[in-house]
């Protein structure tokens, strides 16, 4: 059982030190999606007993245009990937984009059942650009 909590706590660790090069890597949101002065993500979480509280996300031009959030709960190994909605969102030079995805992620405890995490994330994107300010 040891064995199974190392690994675990290895393979977070190289998580987070591969979304630490990921970001580090991103163009900034200036270089990315010209004309966006401000960019918001809201993350609304539901679907568990305990759902984490809402998160709210300003993005500013000199920002890191990289939108990969970890799933809240600390002992899960998920993740939400919302550089593909926010692309699709500023690419068509819409103001809003909003959608629902599920933690692909497990929990430490459920590890050895594979059972998924089952936390959802609701989350809103909005814009603001520079002609809008």
């Amino acid at each position: 059982m040891r064995l199974a909590g190392n690994n675990f706590t290895n393979g977070r660790q190289e998580r987070l030190d591969r979304r630490r090069r990921d970001r580090a890597a991103a163009l900034t949101l200036r270089v990315a999606y010209p004309g966006v002065e401000l960019l918001r993500v809201e993350l609304h979480f539901r679907g568990t007993p305990y759902a984490p509280a809402l998160q709210s996300h300003e993005l500013h031009p000199a920002a890191r245009a990289y939108f990969e959030f970890p799933c809240p709960y600390a002992d899960c190994d998920g993740s939400f990937d919302l550089n593909q909605a926010v692309k699709a969102a500023l690419s068509q030079g819409r103001h809003r984009a909003e959608g629902v995805l599920e933690c692909p992620g497990a929990r430490a405890r459920d590890h050895a059942s594979q059972r998924p995490c089952g936390l959802q994330l609701v989350y809103q994107i909005s814009a603001l650009y520079q002609r809008d300010a």
